[in-house]
């Protein structure tokens, strides 16, 4: 489709989604006198850009939070959203780099998984924001390896809004009952308490799995658009390497097959209708209280301790299972952040760098992760989680502090999806593989096989000499820890 003749239908007016997506207010207006530091530097330097609307693709899940800290930032500087495309999450990449192709600078930037960030470098459509960063001497601040998340190469191409990692729930009244802590322990001979390895994972799902009581053992995603995060965790903690020094698929092997074999004994344990449920069915099945335990994404937490979790049943949080498949126990959650990308073609790049970064600092991102109803964003900024200070009483008034504790461990270990040059692509084989092999179209061991097939037909036609130059950026994303203590 022509940028130029985008249906002015499938925008949303700036002022309009101010007043239908963020109806409460956490803090008043903020006068140039009261602005940090941080909020200063950004500020004189979008000054000097000059004011201007920008044309924003974002999901208006994701925006709802966003439009009152954006006032605020036109009030200081001029700069505010103009036009406001409101686009899946899951559609925006394949949308962006149609963009990429026409060039029209249309869009201002766009809000993306961050593991699109080479593809989109690639394609040249992402603007490299570290010159703005300079200007405004600001430094994101993010718990882990996650400032890694935003670069390749080197270069900064993203500004962070959300942290979206994995966490392990389960609930804690079934958990803590003395007579399910007795049947456990007899069948099991070992006691009843939040798993240590997937094994552990696997018996509890099951003990816990009571169709006829409307009681379902595991409440992770198994279909095709998400199942291959949980995918990851797996693969990554049994020791597994997607690709080899030469660029070479390396997941038909014994980490593949345990990761294979761990994703496919939860089907004992899960939803029939798993392969068709993404969240919006399987978040209100955790909130009413047919889930007995799952990993997901940690902006179910606040659901779970709110009024969201309609059954009123009491939770327990903690680090994901880890594997000992490769001789040592080793934790991988797996994260889908999302990030700010400022179109390089636009003729107000500065000013959407500008504005991105006002949404990265501790005040707005606080806004943002800190809603006391719109969860949509986790937490991801270290001052999220110091309860010593304005905004980590914030956000501790959201999410409990076991809850906050569980994130900030799954962050420390957290782990990407495949972050080079055609991410999308290598997803969408990882994905029908596992898909397939679920509904039980193929075996496990074929899906491996297809999946790699796919891998190196993709690698040949991106090539492998650019690959292998992105293998660093993505190797350095890892975290330098085996469990969260060490």
């Amino acid at each position: 489709m022509s940028t130029g003749k985008l249906s002015r239908r499938k925008f949303i007016k700036g002022a309009v989604a101010t007043a239908i997506a963020a109806p409460a207010v956490l803090r008043g207006a903020k006068p140039a006198s009261a602005l940090s530091k941080e909020e200063e530097g950004i500020v004189n330097a979008a000054k000097k850009a000059g004011g201007a609307g920008l044309n924003l693709m974002v999901w208006s899940l994701y925006y709802r939070n966003m439009p009152k800290t954006m006032e605020e930032f036109r009030k200081l500087t001029g700069i505010g959203t103009s036009k406001i495309q409101d686009i899946s999450v899951f559609q925006i990449p394949q949308r962006s780099l149609t963009e990429a192709v026409q060039r029209s600078g249309t869009f201002d930037m766009f809000h993306i998984d961050t593991n699109m960030i080479p593809s989109l470098v690639s394609a040249g459509l992402a603007e490299p924001l570290d010159k703005y960063l300079d200007e405004a001497g600001f430094r994101p601040q993010m718990v882990g390896k996650f400032p890694l998340y935003t670069k390749y190469k080197g270069q900064t191409y993203g500004l962070m809004t959300d942290g979206n990692v994995h966490v392990q729930v389960a609930r804690k009244d079934l958990m803590e009952n003395p007579d399910e802590q007795k049947r456990f322990a007899d069948k099991h001979g070992k006691p009843l308490k939040m798993p240590v390895t997937w094994e552990d994972n696997q018996q509890i799902a099951e003990f816990f799995h009571r169709p006829d009581q409307k009681l379902y053992g595991s409440g992770s995603l198994r279909n095709r658009t998400n199942g291959l995060t949980w995918w990851h965790m797996y693969f990554y903690s049994a020791g597994g390497s997607m690709f080899d020094g030469d660029m070479n698929p390396t997941i038909n092997n014994s980490a593949g097959e345990y990761a294979m074999k761990v994703y496919l004994d939860l089907k004992k344990a899960s939803p029939p209708e798993a392969p068709g449920w993404g969240t919006p069915q399987m978040i209100p099945q955790h909130y009413n209280g047919h889930i007995a335990t799952s990993q997901y994404w940690d902006g179910m937490l606040a659901g779970l301790e709110g009024p969201a979790n309609r059954a009123k049943k009491p939770w327990l949080y903690s680090v994901v299972p880890g594997s000992t498949h490769s001789g040592k126990l080793m934790n991988r959650s797996v994260s889908t952040t999302t990030s700010w990308v400022v179109n390089r073609h636009a003729k107000n790049k500065a000013q959407a760098a500008y504005l991105a970064m006002w949404w990265s600092t501790l005040a707005s991102s606080t806004d943002i992760v800190g809603h006391p109803t719109m969860t949509f964003h986790d937490p991801w900024h270290p001052g999220h989680f110091d309860p010593s200070i304005p905004e980590g009483k914030m956000v501790a008034k959201v999410y409990s502090p076991l809850g906050m504790e569980a994130i900030k461990e799954n962050l420390l270990i957290t782990t990407p999806q495949i972050y080079l040059t055609g991410a999308r692509e290598f997803w969408e084989a990882l994905g029908k593989g596992l898909s397939e092999a679920y509904v039980g179209q193929i075996t496990a061991k074929q899906a491996l096989v297809n999946t790699e097939r796919a891998w190196t037909r993709l690698i040949g036609q991106i090539g492998k000499k650019r690959l292998k130059e992105e293998m660093a950026t993505y190797l350095a994303m890892f975290p330098d820890r085996n469990t969260p203590k060490g």
